[in-house]
């Protein structure tokens, strides 16, 4: 029996296939849970920046730079490489392994292998190197900047999603009270309390309530659809999404803004798309160091070692003869000088395994060049370097002005989202106070149901607005948070 309090034991009396089943259903269970359940935020957007096809091709791209660098690597690295041959001569030709003419149909084989390998090359490979490390950090950074577009996209999404579904329960508390007033003013009808012009005006009201509802409920399932395709959600999981909302009653007070110079310093120094910038800075320097190796000695090595075959080798089989042939006469006596030779009458050609082993042959060679003058190419490519590196230079500054400007813009922004919904907040008070008048007037017949609805549109207004203003400073505030390097979030009052 295991100690483990976390461990229960079966019964007996299940079998392993009930016990199976259940745990089927409730892994079923659980995954439809988590799949219905409401998204946060932080759950929305890592969803999103996951499934998106941008990221994913990003992501698939950084495999290439991968790639680039281990090609890099492996240059240091010497090549070797085998080499046959099998084919046949016709006609007269030199044997390169008997060096004897041969004029009858050859057949010849070679076999080898060959390394070679750059001693010094400028530095050129260390450069290669560098650069390709350095093309695989600035696609991390556009991967990072491309995250944080949809981060942006999914909180943007996901405060219009807020948004409806508090303009939609206005809209829905609206129909309610409306609603109750026609049943107090039906009464009153009734009773002769009250004309029925009253009443007709109130029903009238109801269905302009009841249509502003259905207006409003198609904004929120918009608002929904916007969310979804930007979460890159299934059409099921879109029809049932629901959202976690954070607290946002903190929103009433007027929080105090960062300072600018220290939102501009976090993003300028953090943002992805400036490092990426000064990544690409880095590849085009490296690349001019590059383009200047081209004009260095450049001193390689190389080693081969082979062997081969050849039909026109032959060897003597058989007994030999000895013969005797005349070379010359002596001066004085003027007799024959004689010489013999073994001599054979049969020759076959010299078997593959002997001729190989005994035709080994190995080079070792080493070469420098030295570039002197080719067409000005060396200079030219230099040159062309130079240009490249300025242009980067003058993108990342371009980078770097324009994410100051947006830095600069959502500070105003958020200033001016301050100011308007402080005015909103007044506005609503005052349309408040307005309306519960009204509202007191109209219940003790002192005022008609026109001024009724008039102070009641009238505070919808001032309420949609200052929803709107709540909504739009909490945003604002989430793009100084996200600037300054502190996340992107909602919870900021």
């Amino acid at each position: 029996m295991s100690t483990d309090p976390c461990f229960t034991a079966i019964p007996a009396s299940v079998s392993p296939l009930r016990f199976t089943t259940a745990l089927f259903l409730l892994f079923v269970a659980l995954n439809g849970f988590t799949q219905t359940s409401p998204w946060t935020l932080d759950r929305a957007v890592a969803h999103a920046q996951q499934n998106n096809l941008t990221v994913r091709q990003a992501t698939i791209g950084l495999e290439l730079n991968d790639v680039d660098v281990d090609e890099a690597k492996a240059s240091f690295l010497p090549s070797l490489n085998g080499s046959a041959s099998h084919g046949y001569n016709f006609g007269q030709t030199i044997d390169p392994f008997t060096n004897q003419f041969a004029t009858s149909r050859i057949r010849s084989n070679s076999l080898g292998i060959g390394s070679g390998i750059t001693l010094y090359g400028g530095m050129a490979n260390h450069l290669r190197l560098d650069q390709a490390e350095e093309r695989r950090v600035a696609a991390e950074y556009d991967l990072d900047k491309t995250r944080n577009d949809i981060a942006l996209q999914v909180a943007s999404a996901f405060l219009s999603l807020m948004f409806a579904e508090d303009a939609f329960d206005i809209a829905d508390l609206n129909v309610q009270n409306t609603e109750a007033q026609v049943l107090r003013i039906r009464a009153f009808v009734d009773a002769g309390a009250a004309p029925e012009a009253d009443l007709l005006d109130l029903q009238a009201q109801l269905a302009s309530d009841q249509s502003a509802r259905i207006s409003a409920e198609g904004e929120v399932a918009l608002a929904k659809l916007q969310l979804a395709q930007t979460m890159r959600l299934s059409p099921e999981d879109a029809e049932a999404l629901a959202i976690d909302r954070p607290d946002l009653s903190g929103v009433a007070a007027i929080p105090s803004l960062p300072a600018l110079g220290t939102v501009l310093d976090a993003a300028l120094t953090n943002f992805p798309e400036v490092k990426a910038g000064a990544s690409r800075v880095r590849q085009q320097e490296l690349n001019e160091d590059l383009a200047k190796t081209v004009g260095l000695p450049r001193l390689s090595a190389s080693w081969s070692y082979g062997s081969g075959f050849s039909g026109a080798a032959q060897e003597p089989i058989g007994d030999p003869t000895l013969e005797f042939f005349t070379i010359g006469i002596t001066e004085t006596s003027l007799e024959p000088v004689l010489a013999s030779a073994l001599s054979y009458n049969e020759y076959r050609t010299r078997p593959f395994s002997d001729q190989i082993s005994q035709n080994i042959n190995q080079s070792l060679f080493f070469s420098l060049s030295v570039p002197i003058f080719n067409g000005w190419s060396v200079r030219n490519g230099v040159r062309r370097s130079q240009v490249a590196t300025q242009q980067a230079q003058l993108q990342l500054e371009q980078t770097q002005q324009g994410l100051q400007q947006s830095v600069e813009r959502a500070h105003r922004d958020a200033r001016n989202a301050i100011e308007t919904l402080a005015a909103a907040q007044r506005s609503e008070s005052a349309a408040k106070l307005a309306f519960d008048n009204a509202a007191l007037r109209f219940e003790q017949g002192a005022s008609t149901e026109v001024e009724y609805t008039q102070a009641r549109n009238r505070y919808d207004s001032a309420r949609l607005t200052a929803l709107r203003s709540r909504y739009d400073l909490v945003f604002r505030i989430a793009i100084l948070d996200f600037y300054a390097g502190r996340g992107l979030r909602f919870d900021i009052f």
